[in-house]
């Protein structure tokens, strides 16, 4: 393994949370003039407005249908050790994040990737020269600029792929560079948004508001967050809900326990379901959502996204924290990251979205696995076979139903603002769905939540 450890660590030097007594029960009395909110979801948004409500004196009953917290980020503590973020692993920008505040208040490590150090292979595994890389990057950028101006106008019709096709005009980049940006641009967009850039509206180039300074990720895993925002309070673990009834009374709800099924009753219910699952029709609602909600759930795009970690036993790519593969089939394993400066251990982590992976949905582990390993091998001939792997299956999880959302051609902010907004004073709608600025992440998840907290803390 390399001994050249370029990435930068900050934050506590062991586990990060480090141990903490049992912690102490938390919002299971409601303070006088306030009331009773059941939560359901134990994901990032729902104990977020959770701990928020907690602390403000509301009584809190946190739903959730898996025997753990966390929602769609879940830290999988396997090999010897080693954390793996199967679902959120990255904190977009540290510089003004909400999130920062909550990493170091938990104190959990934060590492940088050195993307200095991103190589290239072409379609026939070449490498790329340095400087032919540092153009293809410019390229990117430069069409990457071009769309976000021309979206001033779009149509909610236009999609991502008519704007890359305009930008490619514009900027006249012809043969192979204009191949090999247009590709990372593509490749970009299925894993930013979990979608093919015809499924994209071209206004949400310029709809995410992003963080400046450095992108991180979690060494002892992301789940730090959720379970510190968890401690104390009321999570009723396999509990999945059935339904959510309301009336000018209050609010119940019917979950599934391993007891069986049962009625809980409360002022008012906060739904931090994913899109995924609120697209499926698995919950119930009476009476029933309003059209404009019911509505924009149908518009808005519900992203694929999935993750192959490979463990081996020696790093045999060199000092590469981050590998670019142009050409390869149906766009699967376009970017490798690989873990050995920031998780300890010979791993690399490759994420499929959109067509990709749809493409490799229709192949069972072991395929995947050998499908990616012919796509290593085209660039790093020799590669060993790996000693373990780990692959996800968002799609196929009931209780996510895909990644996370985006937004697709005919939908724009003003469905994500349905989707958020309250059913009078009873039913409350969280998630990083319902966020207009940040969607698709972490910090989108919390704002959210927090926001949440705050107009049902109002109503008291």
């Amino acid at each position: 393994m390399s001994e050249d450890v370029s990435a930068e660590v900050t934050g506590k030097e062991a586990s990060g949370a480090g141990t903490r007594a049992e912690p102490e029960p938390r919002g299971r009395e409601a303070d006088p003039g306030r009331g009773h909110t059941i939560v359901v979801g134990a994901g990032m948004a729902g104990l977020a407005a959770a701990d928020r409500l907690a602390e403000q004196g509301e009584r809190v009953t946190v739903l959730e249908a898996r025997s753990r917290t966390g929602g769609r980020i879940h830290s999988v503590h396997t090999w010897d050790g080693t954390t793996l973020d199967a679902g959120a692993s990255w904190m977009r920008g540290q510089e003004n994040n909400p999130l920062s505040r909550l990493v170091d208040e938990v104190g959990a490590r934060t590492a940088v990737f050195n993307r200095s150090t991103e190589t290239a292979y072409d379609p026939k595994g070449r490498r790329l020269l340095f400087d032919r890389h540092t153009r293809n990057m410019e390229d990117v950028n430069l069409l990457h600029e071009h769309m976000y101006w021309a979206t001033v106008g779009a149509s909610p019709e236009e999609s991502m792929e008519d704007g890359i096709k305009h930008a490619l005009y514009d900027v006249n980049l012809v043969r192979s560079r204009a191949r090999d940006a247009a590709e990372i641009v593509h490749r970009i967009a299925e894993a930013d948004h979990g979608a093919d850039a015809e499924e994209v509206a071209f206004s949400a180039v310029a709809s995410v508001h992003e963080f400046s300074g450095d992108d991180v990720v979690f060494p002892e895993g992301m789940s730090q967050l959720t379970d510190y925002l968890a401690r104390g309070l009321d999570v009723r673990m396999e509990h999945v809900v059935l339904s959510v009834s309301h009336d000018d009374r209050g609010a119940s709800v019917r979950v599934e326990t391993p007891d069986g099924e049962e009625t809980l009753t409360a002022d008012r219910v906060l739904v931090t379901l994913p899109l995924g699952v609120l697209q499926a029709g698995q919950v119930d609602f009476t009476p029933e959502l309003p059209a404009d909600k019911r509505d924009a759930v149908r518009r808005l795009g519900n992203g694929r996204l999935e993750k192959l970690f490979l463990r081996f036993d020696d790093v045999f790519w060199g000092d590469a924290e981050v590998l670019v593969h142009l050409g390869t089939e149906e766009g699967a394993w376009f970017h490798w990251f690989a873990g050995q400066n920031v998780l300890g251990e010979p791993i690399l982590v490759s994420r499929n979205g959109g067509n990709a992976a749809r493409f490799l949905a229709g192949m069972d582990d072991g395929d995947v696995v050998a499908h990616a390993m012919a796509s290593l091998r085209g660039m790093f001939k020799k590669a060993p076979d790996p000693i373990d792997h780990y692959l996800t299956h968002w799609m196929d999880d009931p209780f996510a139903r895909g990644g996370f959302s985006f937004t697709a051609v005919g939908a724009g902010d003003e469905d994500r603002r349905a989707l958020g907004a309250p059913v009078g004073d009873r039913v409350f709608f969280a998630g990083e769905a319902t966020d207009i600025e940040h969607t698709a992440t972490v910090h989108g998840a919390l704002l959210s939540g927090r926001r949440e907290a705050e107009r049902i803390l109002s109503l008291d």
